[in-house]
């Protein structure tokens, strides 16, 4: 990917998708996940593919805050976020 690509991608360049229900999303590659609306949004470990490491507990994230990395599919337990498309 070029240099230009890649910072394309990197400011949400590539879209995103608003996820607020407890169903597998995968819609494509994401590379961040963002917690909106106001409240934390919890993240289902054994509905969520991910390049973390240990990733065998759910992860809470404050609204406003952002988690990095791989993600195949995305599921919620509650909460809402926006997922970025690699």
């Amino acid at each position: 990917m070029a240099q230009g690509q890649v910072a394309y991608s990197l400011t949400g360049g590539n879209g995103s998708v608003f996820i607020n229900d407890t169903a597998g999303h995968s819609e494509g590659t994401f590379m961040a996940i963002q917690a909106v609306n106001g409240a934390a949004a919890v993240i289902n470990n054994s509905g969520t593919t991910s390049n973390i490491t240990d990733f065998d507990a759910t992860i809470t994230i404050d609204s406003g805050q952002t988690i990095y990395g791989d993600f195949a599919q995305i599921t919620l337990s509650s909460g809402a976020v926006l997922a970025y498309f690699r």
